[in-house]
């Protein structure tokens, strides 16, 4: 063969290579870093509540706001508790709540247990000295007070299954009352 034949080969082949593996050619990339720095997460608590010494009958008895001596079905009893609010977040929110059920439990050695016994619960809040912010605790309340207005509600029972004859004459004990400030998503 002649040179120049096999040189225009050569050169086809090279070309075919380079054209097959173009995948494979380099080129140039750079790196550069920076420092991520730190983040600080902020806090919510609330302190151990310091309440009312007695209950008093709701506004819709006829003994409204007097101290409570013996319940019946159908009355409704409130105190008041205040929590020290711990809030800090810059989107924060929180609402606070209570649990609806309650569990009373009867004095320890009552001969006659009352297994109808029932009870439902209910809060309304206010933070002093400022006001909550559409029914939520938020940063700007950190360091005041959440008053939670706690109702108790013994409906009026039925012969058989709650507030029966059974709830008469016994002495019983409300489990601890617990309110909670629940996050609000920010994003909702």
């Amino acid at each position: 063969m002649k040179k120049s034949t096999k040189g225009a080969l050569a050169a086809s082949a090279a070309g075919i290579l380079l054209l097959g593996g173009a995948g494979s050619l380099a080129y140039w990339t750079a790196d550069g870093t920076a420092d991520g720095g730190s983040v600080s997460s902020g806090e919510l608590k609330l302190s151990d509540g310091t309440c009312d010494a007695t209950w008093v009958y709701g506004p819709d008895n006829a003994q409204a706001g007097q101290p409570v001596a013996l319940i019946v079905p159908g009355d409704t009893i409130t105190k008041d508790c205040d929590f020290e609010i711990t809030a800090k977040g810059d989107n924060l929110a929180a609402t606070p709540t209570l649990p609806a059920t309650i569990t009373l439990n009867q004095t320890a050695g009552d001969e006659n247990p009352a297994p109808t016994l029932s009870a439902t619960a209910a809060a309304s809040y206010s933070v002093t000295p400022d006001a909550l912010v559409g029914g939520k605790v938020t940063s700007l309340h950190d360091g005041d007070t959440l008053t939670a207005a706690i109702t108790v509600t013994f409906p009026y029972g039925n012969a058989t299954t709650s507030n029966a004859n059974d709830t008469q004459n016994l002495v019983a004990q409300l489990d601890t009352l617990t309110v909670s400030l629940v996050q609000d998503d920010p994003n909702a």
